[in-house]
């Protein structure tokens, strides 16, 4: 029979605990964005006088209207509780941190755990925030999500890739990003975490579902096809193109914008 010491490690209160704090952190930000979006609204221009069940087409605009506003007013006032809450934690140290059974995990992992409910309230908003991706990639809180809140990039997605550990993501210009792809500055594995900076440069490509774990470093105009799996700390040259789980180097194409573009006259008589 095996002895107390030697049982393993049950996680269950522990991510019992986690997701109480997940949901605390949550609520609280549903609460001041949309006590923030009520209040703005009320104050500008205060609410419309005959009542909504019973208001024609004319009357309804108007209390649209005022619904348009409390939605545009709840996706900037959650943005920037996510910034006020995020803006103490201290940012994780990179390296390797064990996990050991009935030991308290290493401070820096603690700061990864907090940080985590954010990014979840983060890529997972509540309505009715589904404006959240625009307003945090819009002037001015652009200008506070990279440095507070990451990732540090000097491009613009039209989609919203999940970007984990976005502390320790940077993000060149020209970076287009397909959509369900995954960017990560940690690996877990089975008994220890590693944090590490990932970096993508200018004009690279990353194709839908592709997965990047930490440590990769991509160079300027290169090619991550689709559904590609870049393993922990993978060095992708300039203008390479890499495929495949786990990827590989394809081909190397020629500078960015150094391509002959087709003729359009081609043919022509």
């Amino acid at each position: 029979m095996p002895r107390k010491a030697d049982k393993p490690l049950d996680p269950r209160n522990d991510i019992r605990a986690f997701l109480v704090l997940d949901g605390a952190v949550r609520l609280l930000l549903w609460i001041a964005a949309m006590a923030g979006a009520l209040s703005t609204v009320a104050a500008l221009d205060g609410w419309p006088k005959y009542p909504l069940l019973t208001a024609n087409f004319t009357q309804a605009w108007g209390w649209a209207d005022k619904f348009m506003w409390i939605i545009v007013f709840f996706n900037v006032y959650y943005v920037a509780a996510m910034l006020l809450l995020r803006a103490p934690i201290p940012r994780p140290a990179e390296g390797t941190y064990t996990l050991k059974p009935g030991k308290i995990p290493d401070r820096n992992l603690i700061y990864s755990m907090l940080i985590a409910t954010l990014i979840k309230a983060r890529y997972e908003p509540p309505f009715p925030g589904f404006l959240v991706h625009a307003v945090a990639n819009l002037p001015p809180l652009c200008w506070l999500m990279g440095p507070v809140f990451g990732p540090r990039s000097r491009s613009v997605g039209v989609t919203d890739p999940l970007i984990m550990d976005p502390h320790w993501v940077e993000i060149g210009r020209n970076v287009v990003i397909g959509y369900g792809a995954i960017i990560s500055g940690h690996t877990q594995g089975r008994d220890d975490i590693t944090i590490g900076k990932t970096i993508i440069g200018d004009d690279v490509l990353v194709g839908g579902n592709a997965v990047i774990y930490h440590g990769c470093r991509i160079g300027n105009g290169a090619v991550i096809m689709g559904s590609a799996l870049l393993r922990p700390n993978t060095i992708v040259g300039e203008n390479e193109v890499w495929g495949g789980i786990p990827a590989k180097k394809i081909k190397t194409l020629p500078p960015y914008g150094a391509e002959p573009r087709p003729d359009p006259d081609a043919g022509a008589e």
